[in-house]
């Protein structure tokens, strides 16, 4: 159902709206009140008068305004349309199903019946309760009150369809709704068997006959990720309240199980068509920052704001695919209503006119495709020069030989010189601040085998799970992750400039950091406030013209001694915002470069004793540090969207590094306690200690159970939709490899506690996690609030 531009604040407002979108109902639509009657009799008293007028917009399923004369309440009826329609089109009742099981979940309208006696009316038809709310048909919400009203409608707009892809299909009661899986492919095929149905052999479109044969050809590397998609996700389609969030989404005839990646082209389309294209204009004639200027997001900010509701990026690197997509499929519904228009059976007296653009929307399709060709993840970064040496070098290897690789470099190369290593960082002193030349040219040597920046699936080609396995590989040694250029945080912060970077701030700080030649640091943790809840942020950001000037104390900066330390991405509170801020819209990420004026460490943390040189964990105050406004990472308030990409894939490399501690630490022990005799026989002989053997090998397989689980479904839907696995991992993995590590060292005797072995240290990294990235408590908090509400549901 589509409406006109206008403000519906006041009855006067509402009934202008009324008169300028419906009329009387048109010739060949016409129905029986009286034949209707009988099926609204539950709501609407049979005596009660009722006046009929239809709207005048909208190409698909005739739909009506019933308008009690007495009361002037107001319910929309929508039918299929009239005479023969294509397979599977035009099904309302498919409507009415989603609306009755969506409501409570996200806004739609409240559905009264459905009627599928096609005798009533000559077609089935729903009833539904009008919403009375606000209706933008321009995509740049042209009549919103001001700029902040716009705003708070396009972000709301954008939450509620990242809201609609994280509904669970299954308690939804919708797991019949469509096939799990294969979307894309079934609907390339749908559509191009529709266009076929429908295509007028006089008026060829070359566009769309591109389009058939390129869409099947490069199909996403992620193509199979489910959730409820709407289908024609739009402004039009939506309703909102006077104070910008969305009221309602309407026309759900395209629903189904299916990729969230094609309603987000959808809603990005307009970026990419001029302001005078039919039906809901577009935004590519103006800058990025003109659209800022008029409150309208960015593209880049429009995703990032996706992600952040979310968590699922891999719909973003692919994005024009899913253009391209979007727009073959509506260049084929077009083809479908020029054709019904021709033969008299198209809803909208426009719908000649409309159907006629199916061609210059397949020729935008094919642009998008030419580009998704030219350059796959233009919204994320380029390839570094060192990573593009990556690829070439682990070209045709599978992940399980580029595994066997990295475990058979970990026994050969890195362990053998493991103690020497650490030994000069053990020793203290300056020197033991010098990374150790050994390290160089281990790092050369994973990088000429191609073992290198394996974390980031973009660059690596390995999916979060097949990287998990290299990473559990890594843990085994205490400096393993840093020769393959995979260690914390500078993972982290190469993922953020990876998704979120500008190209020239990925060209300054994650090339270099890609290819080894600096080291980064995060600085988020504050000494003078509870961490555990990040919003209690004190550091703070404010703007000065074109520079921002930052202010703030932060610990626990890993990274922060390190002899390369290049840049810190710095997380403060924006001093412009108001009480009306949203909580995590408040706060940014700033790249400040280490020799910036008012940069000052004040001193490395120790962890039991452990100042963890070379790279250490420092105390850095920030006083009055300026730099360019270009230095912010995605946008200003963009800070805890940007986190939470982070964080996720992060949380699962250090479960799977504890997995691999924990697995050194257990076969430590059994080979100590096979040589080591006592009161007559071997320490492995006591019931005690194979009771220990036994309770550690369980925890350590679920606990790598676990953390594969949570990889998986981060590879299918992002980290948001993953979120109570990783929580649960966060919670597991840190306790099960302090308490193997503490079983190893109590074994091992005194011996255990020394830098004999690895497992003091082990237990000491083992322990910091039970903090980093969120205490246990929190997470146990968020895991019970999830358990809580999924219970009450089945209760109800």
């Amino acid at each position: 159902m589509l409406r006109n531009i206008t403000s519906l604040s006041t009855k006067r407002s509402i009934a202008r709206y009324l008169s300028s979108q419906t009329a009387a109902v048109r010739s060949g639509h016409e129905f029986s009140l009286d034949a209707v009657r009988p099926t609204l009799s539950s709501f609407i008293p049979e005596e009660e008068p009722l006046t009929v007028t239809q709207f005048t917009h909208g190409q698909s399923n005739p739909t009506y305004i019933l308008t009690s004369e007495a009361t002037g309440k107001r319910w929309v009826l929508r039918k299929q349309p009239n005479g023969t329609l294509l397979r599977g089109a035009h099904a309302v009742d498919r409507e009415y199903d989603i609306l009755s099981k969506l409501r409570g979940r996200i806004p739609v309208p409240n559905v009264r019946v459905f009627q599928d006696d096609k005798t009533v009316l000559g077609t089935p038809f729903y009833v539904y309760d009008y919403v009375d709310a606000e209706f933008y048909k321009d995509c740049r919400f042209a009549n919103a009150r001001d700029h902040a009203h716009r705003r708070a409608m396009i972000d709301d707009m954008v939450k509620t369809a990242g809201d609609l892809h994280m509904v669970d299909y299954e308690d939804a009661g919708l797991g019949e709704y469509g096939k799990v899986g294969g979307y894309l492919k079934r609907q390339i095929k749908v559509w191009s068997s529709q266009f076929r149905a429908t295509e007028d052999k006089e008026e060829p479109n070359p566009a769309m006959e591109y389009l058939m044969d390129f869409l099947p050809s490069a199909l996403p590397s992620i193509s199979d990720q489910t959730t409820i998609v709407h289908g024609d996700i739009r402004p039009d389609n939506m309703l909102f309240h006077p104070s910008g969030s969305v009221a309602a989404v309407v026309d759900w005839e395209l629903s189904t199980l299916g990729h969230p990646g094609t309603d987000l082209a959808l809603l990005t389309t307009p970026y990419h068509t001029p302001r005078e294209m039919p039906i809901l204009g577009g935004l590519m004639d103006s800058t990025d920052e003109e659209l800022r200027q008029d409150g309208i997001p960015s593209e880049f900010e429009f995703v990032t704001s996706y992600v952040d509701t979310t968590g699922n990026s891999s719909v973003v690197s692919e994005l024009d695919y899913h253009l391209a997509f979007a727009s073959f499929r509506m260049a084929s519904i077009l083809q479908g209503v020029y054709s019904r228009a021709k033969k008299g059976n198209a809803s909208s007296a426009e719908a000649l006119k409309v159907g006629k653009l199916s061609g210059v929307i397949a020729g935008l399709g094919k642009r998008h495709a030419k580009r998704y060709e030219k350059n796959p993840g233009r919204l994320g970064s380029t390839a570094s020069a060192g990573a593009a040496r990556g690829m070439a070098t682990r070209a045709g290897k599978t992940p399980e030989q580029i595994r066997d690789e990295v475990e058979r470099f970990i026994e050969d190369e890195i362990i053998p010189v493991e103690s020497e290593v650490l030994a000069k960082a053990y020793k203290g002193g300056e020197g033991s601040w010098e990374e150790h030349p050994i390290l160089e040219e281990l790092k050369i040597k994973a990088k000429e085998q191609g073992l290198w920046n394996l974390f980031l699936p973009d660059h690596s080609g390995l999916t979060n799970v097949e990287y998990a396995t290299m990473a559990e590989k890594m843990g085994r040694s205490l400096i393993a992750s840093e020769v393959f250029n995979c260690q914390a945080p500078d993972t982290g912060n190469m993922e953020v400039l990876h998704m979120f970077g500008t190209p020239a701030q990925q060209k300054e700080w994650l090339e270099p950091l890609m290819d080894g030649k600096i080291r980064s640091a995060f600085g988020m943790t504050e000494p003078m406030v509870a961490s555990s809840d990040a919003t209690n942020m004190e550091s703070s950001i404010t703007e000065d013209g074109d520079e921002l000037i930052l202010n703030g104390r932060k610990w626990w900066t890993s990274n922060g001694c390190h002899p390369n330390l290049a840049f810190y991405i710095f997380m403060g509170r924006d001093s412009s915002v108001t009480s009306d801020t949203p909580r995590h819209r408040q706060h940014s990420m700033v790249l400040v470069p280490k020799a910036a004026e008012g940069v000052e460490t004040l001193r490395p943390l120790t962890v039991f004793g452990y100042d963890d040189a070379p790279h250490g964990h420092s105390e850095v105050v920030f006083d009055n540090v300026r730099v360019p406004k270009e230095n912010v990472i995605g946008g200003i308030g963009e800070g805890f969207t940007i986190a939470q990409a982070r964080l996720g894939p992060g949380r699962i490399h250090h479960c799977m590094r504890l997995i691999g501690m924990a697995e050194r630490c257990l076969e430590q022990a059994v080979k100590r306690a096979d040589e080591r005799v006592a009161f007559g026989k071997p320490l492995s002989e006591f019931q005690s200690n194979q009771t220990y053997f036994a309770q550690s090998r369980i925890d350590i397989d679920m606990a790598r159970l676990l953390v594969l689980n949570a990889a998986k479904k981060v590879d299918e839907g992002g980290a948001k939709l993953a979120k109570q696995e990783i929580a649960q991992i966060k919670v597991v993995c840190p306790a099960m490899a302090s308490n193997v590590a503490d079983g190893a060292m109590q074994i091992h005797g005194g011996a255990g506690l020394s830098h004999d072995f690895p497992m003091a240290h082990m237990f000491a990294w083992a322990r910091v996690l039970r903090l980093a990235d969120g205490p246990d408590e929190v997470h146990l908090q968020g895991i019970a609030r999830d358990e809580l509400k999924s219970q009450r549901k089945k209760r109800k």
